[in-house]
């Protein structure tokens, strides 16, 4: 992999050097598979600081161009941000796009799980062995992937309380409900 690291109006020193080689290190290790090229060209106009990063690799390209008025670190932290967050999409892209099998969409779109609804007048009733909960109703609730934003526009739509569903930017399977105060609430697991 060759890295080119290149100053226009601004002499490159070995702790900017230093720190560019690490930060992309990281992220071409994490979310890239096989890099051929690296460019970075840290360039100072006026007042602004410019970090300009193009990553070629076999699979997809990216590139960044962010400025800062404060400091070249700055400008250097602002593009590797948004490299991750480009590399990740186009990691996205790549891996949904090797699932699908011809026409047809992913199975895992909608999975169905069975959920147990509890109606809050008869969870205890007397007479049973220690006050233990019992099972009222049972529900199967398809569980699709959409956004948190989609979620949120289904559950207006929706007269449930909730909504499961595949969280499309993390893959998990999270909650939105809706709250005493009339806001959403959110339960995404961590794991």
């Amino acid at each position: 992999m060759a890295t080119e690291i290149s100053g226009r109006n601004y002499d490159v020193t070995p702790d900017i050097r230093d720190l560019v080689e690490k930060k992309l290190a990281k992220i071409t290790e994490k979310l890239f598979q096989d890099v051929i090229e690296i460019r970075c060209v840290l360039q100072v106009e006026k007042y602004r600081n410019i970090c300009e990063i193009l990553i070629v690799g076999k699979d997809h390209d990216v590139k960044s161009v962010q400025e800062s008025d404060d400091s070249m670190q700055d400008a250097i932290n602002r593009a590797t941000d948004h490299i991750k967050v480009q590399a990740q999409k186009n990691r996205e892209k790549i891996r949904d796009h090797h699932r699908k099998e011809g026409n047809q969409t992913k199975s895992a779109d909608v999975s169905e799980w069975a959920v147990q609804v509890l109606e809050p007048g008869r969870i205890r009733e007397e007479g049973a062995t220690g006050g233990a909960p019992r099972i009222i109703k049972t529900n199967n609730l398809p569980i699709r992937l959409m956004s948190i934003e989609d979620a949120a526009l289904r559950l207006d739509e929706s007269q449930n309380e909730f909504i499961v569903f595949r969280d499309s930017d993390t893959d998990r399977v999270s909650v939105i409900y809706k709250r005493k105060d009339n806001n959403l609430g959110l339960i995404a697991p961590e794991f």
